[in-house]
């Protein structure tokens, strides 16, 4: 665990921040690189980006408040005194989206190819996001007796006093490596058949969706870090929040294939 980079002239650099901007990095890099592809101008490409930093910002630091932490009043309250409480990856990937529709609108772009690249460009993002949530010492999992087990030292992480020196599932890690290998699929694979025409425009972020949703679901019965204001059955809000997302991407999915029948 390195919460903490480095220190210089009595200013500490965290890491969690740090690979939070190199995950914004990673996907608006991504996404530059398919601008021509998409169509889209310098003016339309910056655009996009500042529309999508803005989503991702409420996106992420709204979900939290309202789901996770101390609770609405105690996040907010932490929020006007200038510190973030924590964010939600889901509510960086659906308030991303949100912003990215409604500036295509707004411009009269084609929503899907834009959308398509947004789905791998995030999943490009998250890998670097977790590895700053490792060192950071947050999102940690559940005591394991497995081997590959990583154990915390420090206290000044976000692992509580308690299960520091305790083997703890490698969580952050079955993220990184899981959101690895989404990307890899929709660059590798989905992209380009929705290029040759296979695949109809759309279905690269909704596969994101539905990928990262199963994902989630699945690790979080290895996490042990904040479970979330809204349980039910035994289920974390996260994995509440993820079977949301494979519902909408599952809506979204045949909504498009009756589309394409009716045209």
């Amino acid at each position: 665990m390195r919460p903490i980079l480095l220190s210089f002239l009595r200013h500490d650099l965290h890491s969690a921040p740090v690979f939070a901007w190199l995950a914004a990095l990673a996907a608006t890099l991504y996404l530059r690189s398919r601008r021509r592809a998409l169509g889209l101008t310098e003016e339309d490409f910056w655009g996009l980006i500042f529309a999508l930093m803005l989503g991702v910002f409420a996106g992420s630091v709204g979900v939290y408040a309202a789901l996770y932490g101390r609770g609405l009043a105690a996040n907010l309250g932490r929020l006007l005194d200038g510190r973030v409480a924590g964010g939600s990856f889901f509510g960086v990937f659906w308030g991303a989206a949100a912003a990215a529709v409604l500036f295509c609108r707004r411009r009269g772009l084609a929503i899907a190819p834009v959308a398509d690249a947004l789905g791998a460009a995030a999943m490009s993002g998250l890998v670097l996001m977790r590895l700053g949530c490792l060192l950071n010492g947050c999102c940690y999992g559940r005591p394991t007796g497995s081997s590959w087990g990583i154990i915390f030292r420090e206290s000044t992480g976000g692992v509580p006093r308690e299960l520091l020196g305790v083997p703890l599932h490698p969580a952050q890690l079955y993220e990184v490596v899981g959101a690895g290998l989404i990307f890899l699929l929709l660059h590798s694979a989905v992209l380009p058949r929705i290029r040759r025409g296979g695949l109809r425009p759309g279905s690269a972020f909704l596969l994101s969706a539905a990928l990262y949703a199963l994902l989630r679901f699945a690790e979080d019965f290895l996490r042990a870090s904040d479970p979330g204001r809204l349980l039910f059955c035994g289920l974390s809000t996260g994995q509440l929040l993820a079977l949301l997302s494979l519902l909408g991407a599952g809506l979204a999915w045949l909504w498009l294939g009756c589309k394409d029948k009716n045209r």
